[in-house]
C-alpha cells in the first residue's frame, strides 16, 4: 500500500532541513535533529526522503521552485524598459536575502546535473525565453534568437545574485550597468529615448509648484 503523503509535514521536514543544515553545515547535520526541529519522529522524515543527500536536494529544487513563482510575475513586466529595471532589482533582492541559503545550496548541498531537461534552470530558461520571444514580437524590440538571448540574460542576472551572496562588494553601480545594458541590448533607441524624455517631463516642477516657490 502507497504510503500517503502529507504536504504540511513534508514542508515542515524541509524548512527543518534547511534549520539545521544553515546552523550546522551540511556533512555535520544529523537527521534526527532535523527530526525534532520539524516536531516528527526520527523514522518519519525517512518516510518522506530516503536520505539526507535527498533531502539536501529537495531543499535546493524546492526553493528554486519558489524562486521560479516570483521570476515568471517579474518577467511579465519585460515588454516595457521600466520591465528591466523589476527585473535587475530582483535578482540583487534574492542574492541579498536569501545570501545564506544559497551560499548553501551552492557550496554543500548535492544538486542533480545541472543539464538536466526538468531541473529549475531549464525551467527558468524556459520562462525566460517564452517572455523574450513575446517581447521580440513588439516592433520597438530588437530581435535575437530567444533561447540564447535567454540564456544571457539568466547569466547577467545569476552573476549579479552570486555577487551578493559572495562579495561585501557594493552593487548599486553594477544595478545601473546592468540595467542600462540589457534596456539597450532588448529595446530599439528609440523606445529609450522616449522613456528618458518622459521621466525628464514627470521630474520638472511644475508652473504652479515654481510659483509657490518663488
Amino acid at each position: 500500500m502507497a504510503r500517503k503523503i502529507d504536504p504540511a509535514k513534508r514542508a515542515s521536514i524541509l524548512n527543518a532541513g534547511r534549520v539545521i543544515f544553515l546552523r550546522d553545515g551540511f556533512a555535520s547535520a544529523k537527521m534526527s535533529d532535523i527530526a525534532q526541529e520539524a516536531g516528527v519522529a526520527p523514522g518519519t522524515v525517512y518516510l518522506y526522503f530516503d536520505s539526507k543527500e535527498d533531502l539536501g536536494t529537495a531543499i535546493g529544487e524546492d526553493f528554486f521552485c519558489e524562486l521560479s513563482n516570483g521570476f515568471a510575475q517579474v518577467i511579465k513586466k519585460l515588454d516595457k524598459p521600466s520591465g528591466i529595471k523589476d527585473l535587475v532589482e530582483w535578482a540583487l533582492r534574492i542574492g541579498t536575502e536569501e545570501r545564506d541559503l544559497l551560499a548553501l545550496i551552492k557550496m554543500q548541498l548535492p544538486q542533480r546535473k545541472p543539464d538536466c531537461e526538468d531541473g529549475p534552470r531549464s525551467q527558468f530558461l524556459r520562462t525566460l525565453a517564452q517572455a523574450l520571444e513575446r517581447l521580440q514580437a513588439n516592433e520597438h524590440a530588437r530581435q535575437y534568437d530567444s533561447l540564447a538571448l535567454a540564456s544571457v540574460v539568466m547569466c547577467i542576472l545569476q552573476g549579479l545574485i552570486m555577487t551578493c551572496v559572495f562579495s561585501a562588494t557594493d552593487t548599486e553601480q553594477m544595478k545601473i550597468a546592468a540595467i542600462k545594458m540589457l534596456q539597450h541590448a532588448l529595446f530599439k533607441d528609440t523606445v529609450l529615448m522616449a522613456q528618458e524624455k518622459q521621466g525628464a517631463a514627470a521630474s520638472k516642477p511644475t508652473k504652479k509648484l515654481q510659483s509657490a516657490r518663488n
